[in-house]
């Protein structure tokens, strides 16, 4: 996660078992949040991965976020 701003958008993927799975939507997540330096991009899973989307929405809010697109 970048630093937290008003405004977050989270990337929402499904999740697998295998770690590794995972590795496609950090990058997207990183190449993302390069695009958009005017929010804070994250990465929640469906199942199987953390974080999960309740857990990082509390998180964003917990960290100032007031607007969240996921």
């Amino acid at each position: 996660m970048t630093m937290p701003t008003e405004r977050a958008l989270i990337l929402f993927a499904h999740g697998a078992r295998a770690a590794s799975w995972a590795v496609p939507f950090q990058r997207l997540r990183d190449l993302t949040a390069r695009q958009r330096p005017d929010c804070t991009v994250s990465l929640a899973f469906l199942e199987l991965m953390t974080p999960s989307l309740p857990d990082e929405v509390a998180a964003l809010v917990a960290a100032g976020v007031r607007d969240v697109v996921v």
